[in-house]
């Protein structure tokens, strides 16, 4: 299912009148590869900290022995990570794994190759071209992690499926029809949510639009949670009072919608930001292939 932005999405959902839901599964999305990468970047940094200590010690050179070989695992690496985009891309490579897999294998190597390739070259630049293919390649793996942030955040987990807006939209529903059964007199409530969802998830195509709405998102959620539970109050003590863990129920229920609201809102935001993310890091990649093969070329002739 192809959705362009969370509020095309919203506006569909605003037409239907879905009848009560089971409670929203929240447990979803929560299992992801940010462990995993936490592990490599975490070994990757020792590694990089004790050839630090004894950079002088002339341990590894990058003309002969072990930092010689550490080029060129560092580059077969590298060179290992087009075979992401061509397995999403050619049909006929199905035969070699899925996406998935693939994926897991360019972020991994996507922090291993940079790390041996900075071991190779001792912390030193050397000649141009080795300065410009280092260079190359500390900036497409720091896009690299740019790109796994927003990544992320519009798919359920890291290595997990892409997100749907219409599932967080679900989840807003269904949370609605929730104060149904929490709320003494939830049309006033009712009210104030949509007015709430009209405001942040209005159809817009400016990116600055959708940054600010974002950027704003926290302190809007903390004035609409006052504005509410103050209400509540009132309309708990006009009822009589019911029993005074509904309150905490109510307010689970709100943070819940709430947090709903704000994935809906930001996931075109991320989505924007994806895209343009893509258009950099295919041409970083490539200057970084280029620069590489020069430096191998010019280090082998010369």
């Amino acid at each position: 299912m192809t959705i362009a932005t969370p509020e095309q999405s919203f506006a569909t959902s605003t037409a239907a009148k879905p009848g009560p839901k089971p409670a929203p599964d929240t447990s979803r999305g929560r299992k992801s590869g940010a462990p995993e990468l936490i592990v490599m970047l975490s070994l990757s940094a020792a590694a990089i900290g004790y050839a630090w200590t004894r950079r002088l010690e002339g341990d590894l050179t990058a003309e002969t022995g072990w930092g010689y070989a550490l080029g060129i695992v560092g580059a077969l690496a590298m060179l290992t990570l087009l075979l992401y985009p061509l397995r999403k891309r050619i049909v006929k490579l199905r035969v070699i794994g899925n996406v998935r897999s693939w994926f897991r294998i360019h972020m991994i190597l996507g922090i291993v190759g940079p790390t041996l390739i900075i071991l190779h070259a001792n912390f030193a630049l050397g000649s141009l071209n080795s300065s410009v293919a280092l260079f190359a390649m500390l900036v497409v793996a720091i896009s690299g992690l740019i790109g796994r942030l927003f990544y992320a955040r519009i798919h359920r987990g890291l290595y997990g499926r892409r997100a749907s807006v219409r599932e967080y939209l679900d989840d807003m529903e269904t949370l609605k029809h929730e104060f149904d059964t929490d709320m003494p007199d939830p049309a006033w409530l009712l009210q104030t949510l949509r007015d709430y969802e009209s405001c942040r998830l209005a159809p817009t195509q400016a990116l600055w639009t959708s940054l600010g709405r974002a950027l704003s998102g926290p302190a809007s959620r903390f004035r609409l949670r006052r504005e509410v539970m103050r209400r509540y109050a009132r309309t708990v003590e006009q009822a009589g009072g019911p029993r005074r863990d509904r309150s905490q129920l109510v307010r689970r229920h709100l943070d819940s919608y709430l947090h709903a609201v704000a994935r809906a809102q930001s996931f075109a935001l991320y989505e924007r930001l994806f895209a343009l993310w893509h258009l950099f890091h295919l041409p970083l990649f490539v200057i970084l292939v280029i620069a590489a093969i020069v430096h191998v070329v010019g280090v082998h002739l010369y």
